[in-house]
């Protein structure tokens, strides 16, 4: 049971959250320093809100975003996102009155119906009490009423009400509001950046431009453990469009997740993308608010604590932040009260700059063994006053803390340091260094606050950047130029063994310190005829006169796809070097025509029965990377056509098919006719389905069916099944054809079809 110590760190939280900004309730204005933070920062924008004339904004990003909460509660109301909480704050100040959203949600639009028939039905009742007067008038509707669970309130101001109140034609926003265009999609990484950032963002004139652009991308990167470098690719580009289409950028780092069963891995997961996205946004010199440290940071109470206490104290406002209805668990997504506080702190951190750590903290991640690190920090206290405070450590990129380790607790005089050893083991799955860097987290509770501490450390002896991406052609042997880098002060001396496919190759190894050295890995890739894909493990182990290092780099190959041939899919789950694959149940035939391309997937029987005549049998997700022959196979953006295929035979409905479908370059409207899925059940059982694409949908690629043009396309496929029994995806039946670990929209995660029925015999690799 928790002491009355936690109930009273609790309610320190809890009023953290519901609180205003200290001392903004009789701030009617922003001060001189703030006006001129905000100048520095977004000066077109602070200029519009001066003379209150229209602010246009465009939102792209994750569920964080478009707010998503779960069913039941209130949500995709750009209003109530974080943006909208920020922008509200800074409208506020120039007596702006609140958020509009240009293209309100489904969702809203169905409230706003909602309301409309009840005050339509109130306008009646009405009359006929005023036309009898007998018993009691009736009530006006209350926006209250079209929750879904009443038990469970949201904090809302005035405009939220009046939103979800009142039908649309009754809703009046009187004075200026800053409308809101949001283009942030559930589920999104940082490579649908690309996607979003298209016409509909920046039309073409005379239609107005928006002048300011949010990013709020990782949440779902982090998820997936994507790898940093892209992320970190995507979104520079992202910003830097927005720049060339002249509007400013607020980029976002992402909340934070707490899930209670894994409370310092969760929390520490999305720390090392909030730290590229500060990255990127300084150098690129927009503004830039953290709003996993203002979810994280509130009061804190250590003269009641023990060291051991700290994290445990520390997660309890967080634990609040992610609290939903007992059958609404929710370990992603803050709740409302929690998406209000963000919003308000993240404006403070625009207005004041974010509030100062006050100790500093450096060191090195020390390599001691092939699977094992010491994080070596030193702390220290450059203020003129004594300063107690616990460090409760949470994750780093590759690593994780071993079991058992305590917090530790300082009590630091002026201007004086400490040593703190942290031992590491490697953690799966977890996105690689970046830069040499291993990147984590802790949180430091003193006598005041909590915070975040975001670390980033040289691997030390040694470090290794491995090359990242996709590599098509490959044949017989091909070089991997991987970067040892010396971070240690010493000259560094031994001899280097490269582990490929049971071959191993020695060579010496000499660094002075500082210094880099590029090593051209030689891996002999096996003969494509033999096997349609292998996982290989490219380790490279450095043998040191005191200790034994050891490096990875994943690598999977599938040969080229051809025409008229049936190639197999694997289980998810089989997608690693180690072990050999199963026997494959699910095949994938292309073929090829002048007027499209035509695929036929063939899926075994199953002893399910349906269940439910609403469940569906699975579903189905193709990818094609339509974009000219210099893009194709290029970091980018492709989207994914996909269908529900249902228990019952014959044509199947395709969902919405994106613009930029085929790559982030074409922004093309499809017409409906130029796709078709149809299902047939086999006297078997066994599914067989048809997928067909126009040719006409991909006007960017030169499809030729020889070797004389464009005869290639980028090509993934992916089959999920549902479990009747559950009525949830049932992962051992969920078979791609690729499975690297890159994301699933990113164009790299995809390999080669080639138009034609001898495609060559050569790999397409993905290197993770």
């Amino acid at each position: 049971m928790l002491s009355h110590r936690f109930a009273r760190r609790a309610a320190l939280g809890l009023l953290l959250l519901i609180a205003p900004l200290p001392g903004r309730a009789a701030d009617l204005r922003l001060s001189a320093e703030q006006q001129a933070r905000l100048a520095k920062q977004l000066p077109k924008t602070l200029a519009k809100l001066q003379q209150r004339e229209l602010l246009r904004v465009v939102s792209v990003g994750d569920d964080i975003s478009t707010f998503y909460q779960p069913p039941g509660f209130p949500r995709y109301d750009s209003a109530m996102a974080w943006q909208g909480r920020l922008l509200n704050r800074l409208g506020g100040y120039f007596y702006y009155h609140g958020i509009v959203d240009l293209v309100p949600h489904r969702e809203i639009a169905a409230s706003q119906k909602q309301a409309g028939d009840a005050w339509t039905r109130y306008a009646a009742d009405l009359a006929a009490w005023q036309s009898s007067k007998k018993g009691q008038a009736p009530l006006a509707p209350d926006a209250l009423r079209f929750q879904a669970d009443v038990a469970a309130p949201t904090p809302m101001g005035v405009p939220e009400l009046i939103r979800r109140g009142l039908p649309q034609a009754q809703q009046i926003v009187q004075g200026t509001a800053i409308q809101i265009l949001n283009l942030a999609r559930d589920g999104a990484q940082a490579a649908q950046a690309w996607e979003a950032l298209g016409p509909e963002a920046f039309p073409p004139p005379p239609a107005p431009r928006p002048d300011l652009v949010t990013l709020c991308y990782g949440l779902n990167d982090a998820s997936a453990s994507l790898p940093l470098d892209g992320f970190r690719a995507f979104l520079q580009e992202a910003v830097s469009r927005c720049l060339q289409n002249g509007a400013e950028v607020l980029v976002a780092a992402p909340p934070l997740s707490f899930d209670p069963s894994a409370p310092r891995e969760s929390l520490g997961r999305s720390r090392p993308y909030a730290q590229i996205a500060r990255s990127v946004a300084e150098a690129a010199k927009v503004a830039f608010v953290d709003l996993g440290s203002a979810l994280l940071e509130a009061p804190s109470d250590l003269a009641s604590l023990n060291a051991s206490d700290a994290f445990a104290a520390a997660t309890v406002p967080l634990a609040q932040a992610f609290s939903y209805r007992a059958d609404s668990p929710d370990t992603l997504h803050p709740n409302a009260a929690a998406t209000l506080a963000m919003g308000e702190r993240a404006a403070r951190q625009l207005l004041d700059g974010p509030t100062p750590i006050p100790l500093e903290i450096s060191g090195a991640v020390e390599l001691t063994g092939p699977a094992e690190a010491t994080a070596q920090l030193r702390i220290f206290n450059p203020s003129s006053a004594p300063r107690s405070l616990v460090l409760s450590p949470l994750s780093f990129t590759g690593w994780r803390l071993k079991p058992g380790t305590p917090d530790a607790f300082f009590n630091l005089p002026p201007g004086k340091a400490r040593r703190l050893n942290l031992p590491l083991e490697p953690a799966s799955p977890s996105p690689a260094p970046l830069g040499g860097l291993i990147r984590g987290s802790l949180i430091a509770s003193d006598d005041d606050l909590q915070q975040l501490v975001d670390l980033a450390l040289p691997l030390r002896p040694l470090s290794l950047a491995w090359p990242e991406g996709r590599l098509d052609a490959a044949s017989g042997e091909v070089v991997l130029t991987a970067t040892l880098t010396n971070q240690s002060t010493n000259p560094v001396q031994g001899t280097a063994t490269l582990d490929w496919l049971g071959q191993q190759q020695q060579f010496p190894i000499l660094l002075e310190p500082e210094k880099s050295l590029a090593l051209p890995l030689r891996l002999a890739l096996p003969d494509p005829a033999t096997a349609p894909r292998f996982f290989g493990l490219a380790a490279l182990q450095i043998t040191l006169p005191d200790r034994t290092l050891r490096f990875e780099r994943r690598l999977e190959g599938l040969r080229y796809l051809g025409l008229e041939q049936r190639f197999p899919l694997i289980p998810l789950s089989a997608a690693s070097p180690s072990g050999p694959l199963p026997k494959p149940n699910t095949w994938v035939t292309p073929f090829a025509d002048p007027r499209g391309l035509y695929c036929l997937i063939e899926a075994p029987s199953t002893s399910s029965s349906p269940g439910s005549s609403s469940l569906p049998w699975g579903t189905i997700e193709l990818q094609i990377d339509g974009r000219s022959p210099a893009a194709n196979g290029s970091l980018g953006f492709v989207d994914r056509l996909s269908a529900t295929i249902p228990w019952s035979d014959g044509p199947v409905p395709l969902r919405k098919v994106r613009p930029a479908t085929f790559g982030h370059s074409y922004y093309f409207q499809y017409h409906p006719d130029g796709f078709r899925v149809t299902a047939t059940t086999r006297p078997d059982g066994s599914r067989r389905l048809e997928f067909n694409v126009a040719r006409v949908n991909l006007p960017q690629h030169q499809w030729s069916l020889d070797p004389s043009g464009q005869n290639s396309l980028g090509f993934n496929l992916r089959l999920t099944r549902i479990d009747p029994a559950t009525s949830q995806i049932d992962p051992s039946l969920t078979q791609t054809l690729t499975a690297s670990a890159f994301g699933s929209t990113d164009a790299r995660s995809l390999t080669v079809l080639e138009l034609s029925p001898s495609p060559s015999p050569r790999w397409s690799l993905r290197i993770y």
